[in-house]
Order: structure tokens, then sequence, then C-alpha cells
């Protein structure tokens, strides 16, 4: 598929597609804002390559990019599904022009830094960073507060039945703790300009070689905060990297999850045949009751991420200008738990909401469950830089 054409290959041996409909979109963002429904006759076995007038002209000047979807459906009901039934799909992605942070008057606020902390107040929310805890410590809309412990570094997944058979956790062991007992060696805090605030905290991941981590936070008077999190890569005989990315704990009512990404379920580096689009889930859903507890949840490809409660109320996660998607995950319980629980039952009541941000997570496997390792290529090396950049803002 590109901007002027779209190309159907017919694996069917005896059937064309000419009986079949095909419905051209266009999403700006994850929002539909075209549709066309045309014939493709293509007989079996052979591609054929039709010209299509894709209005991306049309659309890209208020959107970050495109997404162009063709949907192959039934044209009439069969005794196996109804008029309209999805049979294959195929999507591009063109990039579009505008920013997410568009340039506007910054917003009427109060900056202040203090001995111990340093805070911005502006648009009916406060941040507050903290010079001896090492992150963000509060951050408040309306008098709710969305940080009840400090995101935290994570470099590490729950077991799933597939690592434990290859292995992977005595062969990772170390990024078991690396991030959960990272400590924090330096940190600056300083006031940008009138409206900004910028809090860089350096961590040393717990294991030999001491990796240096870098996290920081500038918060505008606006409410936004920009988290970026920064492993610089370690050169080294050091196994790949289950997970890198920050765990926030949150009030047990944010358990929503509207996200613009792959899905509608869980995808995974390397379960991702799913479709780009806008989608809507919550942390129960999400959570899998495998006899075990283990990984579960995860969203890929993930452009922007909504939290919320039932009120609608809650946290935007985006991806910031020029930064990659990111994966996203929202559980009633934490890695840990997952982790150290061996059946469902030992699971305790949710007391609240877990949400994982990553920069990246390897694969799940999954050509047996006994011994087949993930393969190489949805391995995270531990030798490579990896950048989580995102914006938040209170909704």
């Amino acid at each position: 598929m590109t901007k002027d054409s779209v190309s159907v290959k017919n694996d069917n041996l005896f059937t064309a597609t000419g009986d079949y409909v095909f419905v051209l979109s266009v999403l700006a963002d994850g929002k539909p804002v075209w549709q066309s429904t045309r014939r493709f006759d293509v007989p079996a076995g052979e591609t054929r390559t039709f010209d299509v007038a894709w209005p991306v002209a049309a659309y890209r000047a208020d959107a970050r990019e495109l997404v162009l979807q063709v949907s192959q459906r039934l044209a009439k009901a069969t005794d196996w599904a109804e008029s309209g039934y999805e049979l294959a799909f195929g999507q591009t992605v063109v990039p579009a022009d505008a920013t997410a942070t568009p340039d506007t008057k910054p917003a009427d606020g109060t900056i202040t830094v203090g001995r111990w902390n340093a805070g911005v107040r502006g648009a009916g929310r406060e941040v507050l960073l903290s010079r001896t805890q090492g992150g963000m410590v509060s951050y408040t809309f309306a008098g709710n507060e969305f940080v009840l412990r400090r995101p935290a570094i994570t470099t590490f997944r729950p077991l799933t039945d597939n690592d434990r058979g290859a292995g992977h956790g005595f062969e990772r062991v170390q990024w078991l703790g690396a991030g959960r007992y990272a400590r924090c060696v330096d940190n600056v805090l300083e006031q940008i300009d009138d409206s900004t605030l910028k809090g860089t905290y350096t961590y040393e991941l717990a294991t030999a070689q001491r990796t240096k981590v870098t996290v920081s936070y500038t918060a505008h008077t606006d409410g936004r905060v920009n988290l970026h999190v920064e492993y610089p890569g370690e050169q080294g005989d050091l196994p790949t990297i289950p997970a890198f990315g920050i765990e926030w704990t949150l009030p047990v009512q944010y358990t929503n999850l509207r996200f613009f990404g792959t899905g509608p379920a869980e995808t995974y580096l390397d379960r991702k045949h799913a479709k780009l689009g806008v989608w809507s889930t919550n942390a129960f859903a999400d959570h899998a009751p495998y006899l075990m507890p283990q990984e579960t949840g995860n969203h890929e490809d993930v452009r922007w991420a909504e939290i919320t409660d039932d009120h609608g109320h809650g946290m935007r996660v985006s991806r910031a200008d020029g930064a990659a998607p990111f994966a996203v995950s929202l559980l009633p319980y934490s890695s840990f738990m997952l982790e150290e629980a061996q059946h469902q039952d030992e699971l305790p009541k949710p007391k609240h909401m877990f949400l994982r941000v990553l920069a990246a997570q390897m694969g799940v496997g999954g050509d047996d469950s006994w011994m087949s390792p993930v393969h190489p290529q949805y391995h995270i090396p531990a030798d490579k830089p990896i950048s989580l950049d995102v914006d938040l803002e209170l909704i």
C-alpha cells in the first residue's frame, strides 16, 4: 500500500476476490476521517495493484500521522458469518505535519525551587519534584493525587511460562533488581524560564556495572510534564533486558485504559499481528488469569494512552515529538506481585492500579513452552541505548 495505490495478493487456490467488498479508510491520529468502499477483482493466486487517490493532503495538516487502511469484508452473509465480516486487513502509516505540543502562549503559574523540593503550579495542576526521593512525588489536578509512590525504573517483567521453560529467569536474574533497587546518585533541579521547571536525576542500576540511567521531568505551568528516561547501553557480556521503562502506582479507581496503538488484545514484540487503532479496555480485563500468574496485558506501538476513572478523569500519556511509540499496560497488580504469586488465589485484593510505560519489552516466544528461547530479533540488547520519551497531562 502506498499513498497512491493498493496491492492485493490473493492466496486462494480457486476463488477470486470480486465477490468481496474492500473498505478503504483514513485514520487521523486514530480517528476515522474518511471512508470509501471499492471492489478489487484479483484472480486466485495473483497479485494486482489498483490506483487509489488517498486524500492524504486533506488531513495531514491537523494530524501527527495518518493511517491508510484497507479491510476485506464479506459482501453477503454466509452460514458462518454475517455481511460485513472482516476477512483481512492491511495498513500503512503516513507521517503528517502536526506536532504533539503546538506552540501556545505559556500559562500563568508559579515555580518554586527550594532546598529539598521544587514545584510548579498552574492551570489547576501542581507538580512536585523531590531532591531527596529521586523524582516526582506529587502530581495533582483539582485535588486528585496521581503519585502514590515515586514512579520507579523497571528492568524486569514477571516470568512467563515460556520464560521459565527456556531458563530466562536464571539468565536474566540481574535485571530482577537492577531497576527496583537502583539508587539516585545525583540530581539537578533548575528553573528553565518563567513557565518551565526541569528535574534531572541520575540513577545507578543495581548491577555490577552500576550503569547510570537518567530520569528527567520537565514540568510546565500549563500542567504538562515531559518524562524522559535514558539507558546508555553497557558494554560487556550482559544478558538481554526483559523490559525497560517506568512502573507507576496509581489510586485504585483509575482502572480504565484507552489507547492508540496495536490492539484490541494484548500485543508483544513478537505478537503484533494486530490492527493499529484506538481501543478501550480496563485493568481487570487485561489481567489474563493464567494458572500461574505471569506477564500479561501489554500493548505495543502506543502513540497515546488515557488512564481514567469511571468519570473520565485521569492522565494522558503521549509520545513526545520525534519520539518512538511506547508500550503500556494497566493492571491491578504490580510486576513483583505477579512474579511472587504461584496461583491466582495468592494475589491480594487490589488496593492500587499499576501503570507500566515501557520503551521496550522482549518478545514472549512460544515455539514451545519447555526449552525454546525467544527468537534473537525480539530481544533487547543490553549494549544498545534505550530511550523512553513521553508527555504527561492530567485530564
